[in-house]
């Protein structure tokens, strides 16, 4: 049978989220799904309602319909729409079943599956569904969706299974789907062999159709599937028009001839049999001297081959081709020019001729280049500059940003970056801070600002940066974008709170210096005054004390010692720690065998004043730590221990395995004076808190309790006190077991 822990186990490791309420809806479990999806702990959650993930988009209905059906026994199925602790949304799909106990309704549970991924694809989906849609219904052309159809394993016709409303005023039709192109232009020309290229690759071709009476220009390309797409156009007009201008050649020629625009006609092998004035004077040459002259003469050797490839492409369906040339002038000259070629085609769809209408940009050209060097100029300290670089408009969507930029946000690619948005990179907290900037700038109130504040990254590392932001895009009177500059200044923030801290630090350990030589000043004073005096009195009256006597002046010359060696020693390893040399060498040893040693260097000040120490840790056999650290520790806690505890009581060292966490704890505790709730706050804090005197007057400096806590914590330890006054103290100190 399956355990109840097996079945946690199980449950917290389901992706999906798992809720388990009181017949109110009070929550009695969720597992780790619920804790890292929703943000709630466990002790936040349990006891709570569901109602702390509810959002408004949901009306009363749609809850009083669930609980209805969960609360008549049945399984409840729908959609919620919930926020998380820290406000985010979530989509989920949710079952919600009944728990009987003992035949009756004990509660509900609930597994949730995360879907909010899933809709977001949704959503975006539809609207590129509606945007193609719109695009398709409301194109300038015709568009139109073929299949093919097959009649004996042989393609024989294809057939509309979409086409847009512009199409069907082509074909003179209200309606094209369904329809067969035999049926609405049983004149298209070598169809199978045409269909067969439509679906290969694309096509380009314009043909005079007599079933309706008009001149199309087609262009298809293939689909997925099987399928292809074509735009067809309405070139009718056009066409008569051509045919209209050569039917009037002569009645057009004088304004060819006086037109400002370069004109000439070459047949196929480049003789020119025709140049308006304007062109011949261009050349400084009169007519005559072109007629019969080679078109490719005229062009430099280098680009020959390119432009014969072009008139080589040009065709009855594709009888145009633009293009810009590069000429030298008979006085030397270099000039730019922007020429449009049309092939010129007789009636059996032979090219005959070419005519190409040119025009001078060479001002407009070298404007250009100089545009374009500038641009290159701009790119290159854009792209090399040391500071990050973006452009953002009024909602923060980054526009535009150089490498610098890229490398700081850590993103892949400059898309990736200008797809997301600026705010996304501002802490929660900095927000409202940002959005008063962004008023300040596309309002128009300030013409800069600079300031400082943390980014986070792609990654979401957090980074300090110098920001100066203005204004640069205006229309119409208003902001639309603004430019950011961003210096990364992570690593001297950090030097300055380097700075700060260690000056924070400094003026503690100076106060704590202070205070420390004025204790010791007075407490190391005492002792060897103590041990001076009586020894003075030993050496110059031996014989005229008693036994008893000599006894008592030698026990009071151990205690001055041993208070004056504990001093010294908290004093050295405190300053080891100052100087940052307290360095952890951890390795396995038995804590029983350890506090042994502990308290029998500490016997002799617990019989001064008749304390029993007891060793109460035996079953732990090894712990992994730093055996002189642990010894400096446990014998801290055992001398404060006697030094607080009345004459004629106990002092114990105890261990606790906590094996289910991996963690042992050792305690220390004694039956003395206590410690009062105010000196608790700040037991472990030198700068605070010096020594207090023991029950018998000993002295100390109160290193060793800070210490002890500075080494517990480099042994990946913790430590803590209770204590009660007039009852005594108890300290543990917690470490994992290996």
């Amino acid at each position: 049978m399956i355990q109840f822990e097996e079945l946690l186990v199980a449950l917290n490791e389901l992706e999906n989220i798992v809720v388990v309420s009181d017949i109110k809806g009070n929550i009695r479990y969720v597992n780790d799904a619920f804790v890292d999806k929703y943000g709630y702990s466990r002790e936040e959650a349990i006891g709570s309602n569901p109602s702390i993930l509810r959002t408004d988009y949901h009306n009363d209905g749609f809850y009083k319909e669930m609980w209805r059906t969960i609360l008549n026994g049945d399984t409840w199925e729908g959609t919620f729409l919930n926020k998380t602790k820290s406000g985010r949304l979530v989509w989920e799909e949710a079952k919600i079943s009944p728990v009987h106990k003992n035949g009756e309704l004990d509660g509900f549970i609930a597994v949730k599956e995360d879907i909010t991924y899933k809709k977001e694809l949704e959503e975006q989906f539809h609207k590129e569904k509606f945007l193609l849609d719109e695009l398709f219904d409301n194109a300038p052309v015709g568009v139109i969706l073929f299949k093919p159809i097959y009649a004996e394993d042989r393609l024989d016709d294809i057939i509309v299974i979409k086409a847009n409303p512009i199409a069907g005023g082509v074909f003179n039709r209200l309606g094209l789907v369904g329809l067969t192109l035999k049926q609405f232009l049983p004149d298209f020309p070598n169809l199978r062999d045409k269909i067969v290229e439509m679906l290969h690759e694309k096509q380009i071709f314009e043909h005079y159709f007599s079933s309706i009476d008009k001149h199309l220009n087609m262009r298809t390309f293939p689909l997925e599937n099987d399928r292809f797409c074509m735009y067809v156009h309405d070139v009718t007009k056009y066409r008569n028009n051509i045919t209209a201008l050569q039917k009037s050649e002569q009645r057009y020629s004088s304004l060819v001839e006086d037109s400002p625009a370069l004109i000439r006609r070459f047949n196929i092998q480049g003789k020119i049999s025709y140049v308006n004035s304007y062109y011949a004077d261009y050349f400084d040459k009169t007519p005559n001297e072109f007629i019969d002259a080679n078109v490719f003469d005229l062009i430099k050797k280098e680009e020959q081959l390119s432009y014969k490839e072009k008139l080589n492409k040009l065709s009855p369906n594709n009888p145009i081709v633009e293009y810009e040339q590069k000429i030298q002038l008979p006085n030397g000259q270099e000039r730019w020019q922007k020429w449009v070629d049309r092939a010129l085609i007789d009636a059996g769809g032979n090219i005959v001729e070419y005519q190409s209408v040119g025009m001078d940009f060479t001002q407009l050209k070298r404007a250009e280049e100089k545009l374009e060097e500038q641009r290159n100029r701009l790119n290159a300290i854009f792209d090399n500059s040391i500071m990050g670089i973006g452009v953002v408009d009024k909602l923060g969507n980054i526009q535009m940003a150089n490498s610098r930029l890229l490398e700081m946000l850590n993103y892949s690619t400059n898309k990736e970056l200008t797809d997301s948005n600026y705010f996304n990179h501002i802490l929660e907290d900095d927000k409202e801070d940002v959005q008063n900037s962004f008023v300040e700038i596309f309002n128009k109130n300030s013409k800069s600002i600079n300031l400082q504040r943390r980014l986070v990254n792609n990654n979401g590392d957090i980074f300090w940066v110098d920001i100066f932001v203005s204004p640069i895009s205006e229309k119409d009177g208003k902001v639309h974008e603004a430019v950011g500059l961003i210096i990364d200044i992570t690593r001297k923030h950090q030097m300055e709170e380097e700075l700060v801290a260690s000056e924070k630090k400094l003026k503690k350990l100076n106060n704590t210096k202070d205070k420390l030589f004025s204790v010791i000043a007075h407490d190391i004073k005492n002792p060897f005054n103590a041990i001076l005096g009586f020894s003075s009195l030993l050496n110059k009256n031996l014989d005229k004390f008693s036994e008893q006597e000599v006894r008592e002046f030698t026990k009071r010359i151990l205690e001055a010692s041993e208070q004056t060696y504990k001093l010294l020693e908290d004093l050295l390893t405190w300053a080891k720690s100052q100087l940052g040399q307290l360095s952890v060498r951890k390795v396995d040893f038995s804590p029983n065998i350890m506090i042994n040693d502990c308290m029998e260097s500490l016997q002799s000040i617990a019989q001064s004043k008749n304390i029993s120490l007891q060793n109460k840790v035996f079953d732990i056999e090894s712990i992994n730590c730093d055996i002189e650290m642990f010894k400096f520790v446990i014998r801290n806690l055992l001398h404060n221990g006697i030094k607080f505890s009345q004459p004629n009581s106990s002092v114990e060292c105890g261990a606790m395995e906590d094996k289910e966490n991996g963690l042992i704890t050792f305690y220390v505790k004694d039956y003395g004076v206590g410690i009062n709730p105010e000196k608790l706050k700040i037991l472990f804090n030198l700068e605070e808190f010096l020594s207090t005197v023991g029950t018998s007057q000993e002295k100390g400096t109160g290193l060793g309790l800070s210490l002890s806590k500075e080494m517990v914590e480099l042994n990946g330890g913790s430590i803590e006190v209770f204590s009660e006054v007039n009852a005594g103290s108890e300290f543990r100190i917690t470490f994992p077991h290996k």
